[in-house]
């Protein structure tokens, strides 16, 4: 072989060697990057908190009412981004004006370590909620967590009260016999024994398992509306509840993973022609 078809060899396999280099070189490259990208989404950056209270302070009291605006609720991946009333006459009918916002079933005004927010639910009432549609204006969107592609990508509540801000991590989906309410906590003060059953009763009708821990020492938020997922005589709410994010902890996104009662929820949203429809 002559020298120069011996160096043309040699430089073919450089070439290649080379090429290939590079390629290994944007590959791992390229992963970095991803896991970099991966790294900071799933930190501080998974929910942005956004500052409610100045429009809070632009709500102005309501007429011939003991109503007033107290709070803000902000849910991720939903449209619910309204104020909170409360009346402290607690056996004044809620009036009609007041039927777009959700409303606070505490004692008081101040935060505590349980916070029970409900709202009304008139057009996604059904066996197939809807995840989005233009007439909803109050807690229809809620409903948008008992599906398990939705559930697993949005996991905080926002709460706005008393000038400051307040993130909760949700830890339980699920739907609560009205039988069982009964049991929930009353008091603003909840003691921890109180909270301890608590965490069990809404474990026991939890849809989902959330990778992140719970206790009595933790602070609550419940959110609650009516539904008809089962039909109309089994009387249920529904619940999606979080804990308040604990001091140092991040902001950032956890496991969802579904429980042994989402088997009856997915034969549920497949539907059949016994099914009702929605009160539109």
């Amino acid at each position: 072989m002559s020298w120069k078809r011996k160096k043309k060899k040699i430089d073919k396999v450089k070439h290649k060697a080379i090429a290939i280099t590079c390629l290994m070189f944007a590959v791992v490259l390229g992963l970095v990057i991803f896991l970099l990208f991966r790294l900071i989404k799933n930190n501080n950056n998974y929910y942005s908190i956004e500052s409610r209270t100045s429009e809070l302070e632009k709500i102005k009291p309501f007429k011939d009412s003991n109503y007033r605006a107290i709070g803000w609720l902000r849910v991720q991946g939903t449209n619910l981004d309204l104020p909170i009333v409360y009346s402290e006459n607690k056996y004044e009918e809620f009036p009609v004006e007041l039927e777009n916002f959700v409303w606070s079933r505490n004692r008081d005004t101040k935060f505590t370590n349980y916070i029970d927010i409900t709202g009304h639910n008139i057009f996604n009432l059904s066996a197939n909620p809807k995840i989005k549609s233009d007439s909803f204006s109050r807690f229809e969107e809620l409903m948008a967590f008992v599906y398990y592609d939705f559930a697993k990508d949005n996991e905080y509540i926002q709460l706005t009260l008393d000038g400051k801000e307040y993130l909760y991590k949700i830890f339980m989906v699920g739907f609560v016999d009205k039988s069982d309410e009964t049991f929930f906590p009353k008091n603003d003060d909840v003691s921890k024994d109180n909270l301890k059953q608590q965490l069990k009763w809404l474990e026991k009708d939890n849809i989902y398992k959330y990778n992140i821990d719970v206790n009595e020492n933790d602070k609550l938020i419940a959110l609650s509306t009516c539904t008809r997922f089962y039909g109309e005589k089994q009387q249920v709410s529904f619940y999606v509840v979080g804990r308040l994010l604990r001091d140092g902890e991040e902001i950032n996104h956890y496991k969802v993973t579904k429980s042994s009662k989402y088997k009856n929820i997915e034969k549920i949203l497949k539907g059949d022609e016994n099914n009702e429809k929605d009160n539109v």
